[in-house]
């Protein structure tokens, strides 16, 4: 059985299309196909409410791409979601109405629960109990964060601030305000806060950081040292010396900025960037116990 994620972000689109392995414990889940297409939908969402003709354009092309991509791989089943800018976007609906009738795509458009649901099923393993967590997920127009103590959720939360819409200015120093206030109240008496970070941008981090690709975690001294030496660089020696996407290096000293904050506001020390984490690893494990329940039924 073949399954696939449709991540329609802020910054990007991807698709990823995974193979079900039958039997295998270690890795249920192996890794067909990933495509990633950087159409940053944040940029008229978050300064115009609204998606240009020039970016739905760009964007049916990708969904028609990624229908032809499915179909190629004979997926079995796939959800397709849209976070921040398509909620925030007036024409949000009509886009996705349009993908359905005229491309043949189902999209979802969730809210912030829903995506801090999904974000969490893909990092459920990393949680052990009589240990407090802090996960944070820093995407293009939003940031979710769960507070777990002893493998339960204590609290969740998404805010309206994220790399794309920090690049635009279109964030408040009262949304930071927020924020502060609700990781300094919600992470307060909380001992030995450890915190579980998601997003592509972080793993690039802490990969840079590591220099190891294996290496899983890092420490907010690791990250401080980060921010403080990419933000001194210029765009072309971060694509250079980082070998960066043009639409990631522009952004991520914002995406360090945004997760160093936070870990500054809950005092965590110690971090873990797991792989295979976010919201299409959540979506993908969703689709898994859903059909592998009804196989077993």
């Amino acid at each position: 059985m073949k399954l696939a994620a449709i991540d329609i972000g802020s910054n990007a689109v991807r698709l990823q299309i995974v193979r079900v392995n039958e039997g295998n414990v270690a890795e249920k889940l192996k890794k067909v196909e990933f495509v990633r297409i950087p159409i940053r939908l944040g940029d008229d969402a978050f300064k115009e409410k609204k998606i240009s003709k020039e970016k739905r354009q760009v964007f049916y092309k990708a969904m028609s791409a990624f229908k032809l991509i499915m179909e190629a791989f004979e997926v079995d089943h796939y959800m397709a979601c849209a976070t921040s800018a398509m909620r925030e976007a007036k024409n949000g609906d009509k886009i996705v109405r349009k993908v359905k009738e005229e491309i043949g795509l189902n999209i979802h458009i969730i809210d912030g629960k829903r995506e801090s649901e999904l974000i969490l099923r893909s990092i459920d393993q990393c949680f052990e109990p009589n240990k407090n967590y802090l996960t944070i997920d820093v995407g293009g127009g939003s940031t979710e964060m769960t507070v777990i103590s002893n493998k339960k959720v204590l609290s969740s939360v998404s805010f309206d601030i994220g790399t794309v819409r920090l690049m635009d200015g279109a964030v408040s120093e009262k949304t930071w305000q927020t924020i502060e206030h609700w990781v300094t109240h919600k992470t307060a008496g909380l001992k030995d806060l450890e915190s579980v970070v998601t997003s592509g941008t972080i793993n690039k981090i802490s990969h840079i950081i590591s220099n190891n690709p294996e290496e899983k975690s890092f420490s907010r001294n690791q990250l401080k040292d980060f921010h403080r030496k990419v933000s001194k660089m210029s765009l072309n020696e971060r694509l250079e010396q980082l070998k960066l996407n043009p639409d990631r290096a522009d952004i991520i000293d914002l995406s360090a900025d945004i997760y160093l904050r936070i870990l500054n506001w809950a005092k965590v020390e110690k971090i873990k960037s797991p792989e295979n984490s976010g919201l299409k690893d959540g979506i993908l494990a969703e689709l898994f116990n859903t059909y592998q329940l009804n196989i077993e039924d």
